[in-house]
């Protein structure tokens, strides 16, 4: 039977919870309904986590960890193409060079079980300590977790606000290289005013304060986000400059990549995977 086409499809029906409800994985399993764009923020990803895995897998030897805190079921489904590509659990797991040990939160439960499939089938899943529920509840076993000397990399990449301030302090407690998604187009510059008006309280625990309702740009609540990293010891983070995701048709800023390391060699890392973009363009960086 064939399946399903993604072209026309009303992903915004028939994907709830960004969840494909129309087709299946190659395995069987849950599928995740994204845009093209999300290969470009895999590619970063994937960039990072190798550039990372490689040049510290001798000095912390047994000692990198991986933090995932939204991750979906593992699998993605590109609609503009119908292509499979692997979502950030799998990246991670796939390094060339394996994390001591990796920690996956997913709220859905239906997204938990396909991930949980996925991830015992994986030859790295003696490394994998799965998380059922809120990242922003379950961060406590995470950092209790985590030898104190070590050093992690985590992935936050949330559908919107769901990613407390709170959280990122309890995260910063340990030696953690952070690249988190931050909304610059989808949930900010759109309809601006009536995103605040609706959203104050969930921003508010997302940036940490209220100060951010004094600016009137998506741009400069991002610039008041970034400059808040420096209170959790994250000094460095002028140096690593944001990577801007834009929509493949209309070139629209959607959202942006942060990164943040306490060590300058992390930011080192990642100007030189941005000088070169998932097209293989060169950039200005």
């Amino acid at each position: 039977m064939d399946l399903p086409k993604c072209k026309n499809c009303d992903h915004e029906s028939n994907a709830k919870d960004g969840i494909c409800s129309l087709k299946k994985a190659s395995d069987g399993l849950l599928l995740r309904c994204v845009g093209d764009w999300s290969k470009a923020k895999h590619y970063y990803l994937e960039r990072y986590i190798n550039a990372f895995t490689t040049s510290m897998r001798i000095k912390w030897y047994g000692q990198l960890y991986y933090i995932d805190l939204f991750t979906g079921p593992g699998k993605c489904v590109i609609r503009e193409t119908e292509d499979e590509i692997d979502g950030s659990p799998m990246i991670a797991l796939n390094a060339p060079f394996p994390f001591a040990g990796y920690y996956f939160v997913e709220l859905n439960e239906e997204v938990f079980n396909a991930l949980s499939v996925r991830c015992k089938k994986h030859a790295n899943y003696n490394r994998v300590k799965l998380f059922h529920g809120d990242c922003n509840s379950v961060i406590d076993d995470i950092i209790s977790d985590i030898p104190p000397r070590s050093l992690s990399l985590a992935f936050v990449d949330p559908t919107g606000l769901q990613f407390k301030f709170s959280t990122l302090k309890k995260l910063a407690q340990r030696k953690v290289d952070l690249i988190i998604t931050f909304p610059e187009g989808m949930a900010i510059k759109r309809n601006f005013q009536k995103f605040l008006e609706q959203s104050k309280s969930l921003l508010d625990d997302a940036v940490g304060d209220n100060g951010w309702r004094q600016f009137n740009t998506g741009k400069e609540i991002i610039e008041y986000y970034r400059k808040k990293l420096g209170s959790l010891e994250y000094q460095e983070v002028k140096l690593g400059e944001e990577i801007l995701i834009r929509s493949s048709t209309k070139k629209l800023p959607l959202y942006c990549l942060l990164f943040a390391s306490k060590h300058q060699l992390g930011h080192k890392f990642w100007q030189a995977i941005g000088k070169i973009d998932h097209t293989g363009q060169r950039r200005l960086f």
